[in-house]
């Protein structure tokens, strides 16, 4: 930093001291304000969102991989037999499939088609269409912030050069020598010093709110895609699910749609307690 950078900042300290203090008048606009609250909102949702949506994609990964790890323990759970398929022909397309003996290996295999193709099919359009788009729109608030940051300097600058030229007018002429020229540059530097508030303040005014409207524009094609990969993605995994829905067999179904399965299950479980080795007087010495 220059010396005379260092010297506005440090003058503007000051002022700053002195108006939270209520020793110099500070200029209010009202107008202002509420644009730049507008403004603030916006890029505190801006960049949530763009958070939330980067670990939305994360968590679809997540969803499928966690699927894919379960799918691969009930294979192994229900042995190894259900890791051979045989080739088959779809009746619907004629198209040649793999059918696996064993329900859980069909199961497993689809999870991993999931995991491997779907991801992939979907992560380089959701970059594209939704992460990419609004990173590039919460990029402008860097030099949004600077400009906001600037007017905030000119403001400082701007109140003090009105602190000052208020206290030479309200101090007798008879206390300064050349009274009349130091008046004339405290006037001229007050001047000075507006214009550049002016200006900026002004830019702001009208920028601001032309920046806020534009969000709905800017995201609406983003949030359509954004449905739209949702949709392609849960409907792929409904299409793969649905296909080994329909290989259950009919008895399932209907003790399942009967709420009979329960019962079925309860069963299952008075035997395994019937066995020796599960029974309550089984003791290992």
């Amino acid at each position: 930093m220059s010396w005379l950078g260092l010297k506005k900042a440090i003058n503007r300290a000051g002022t700053q001291v002195m108006l939270k203090a209520g020793q110099i008048e500070q200029t209010v606009d009202k107008e202002f304000e509420f644009e730049e609250k507008r403004f603030r909102v916006m890029e505190s949702n801006s960049i949530a969102l763009q958070k939330k949506l980067r670990s939305y994609l994360e968590s679809l990964k997540m969803l499928t991989k966690s699927q894919l790890n379960v799918a691969e323990l009930l294979n192994s759970f229900y042995g190894q037999e259900s890791q051979t398929p045989h080739q088959f022909e779809n009746r619907i397309n004629g198209e040649e499939m793999e059918l696996f003996e064993n329900l859980s290996g069909d199961y497993f295999h689809s999870l991993k088609q999931l995991n491997s193709q779907v991801i992939s099919d979907l992560e380089h359009p959701y970059n594209q269409t939704v992460l990419n788009p609004i990173a590039r729109f919460n990029s402008y608030y860097v030099e949004v912030n600077e400009a906001i940051k600037k007017r905030h300097r000119k403001l400082l600058d701007y109140d003090a050069m009105r602190n000052k030229l208020k206290k030479l007018m309200d101090t007798p002429q008879t206390e300064y020598t050349n009274y009349d020229v130091k008046f004339r540059e405290a006037s001229d530097e007050l001047v000075e010093t507006e214009t550049r508030y002016v200006e900026i303040n002004q830019k702001l005014k009208d920028e601001l709110p032309k920046l806020v409207n534009m969000r709905i524009a800017f995201f609406d094609p983003s949030f359509e895609s954004f449905v739209k990969i949702q949709l392609r993605f849960f409907n792929e995994n409904y299409q793969q699910l649905h296909q080994l829905q329909s290989r259950l067999d009919a008895k399932t179904k209907q003790d399942y749609a009967e709420g009979k399965l329960d019962e079925k299950i309860d069963d299952v479980l008075s035997k395994m307690r019937a066995l020796d080795i599960t029974g309550k007087d089984n003791h290992i010495g």
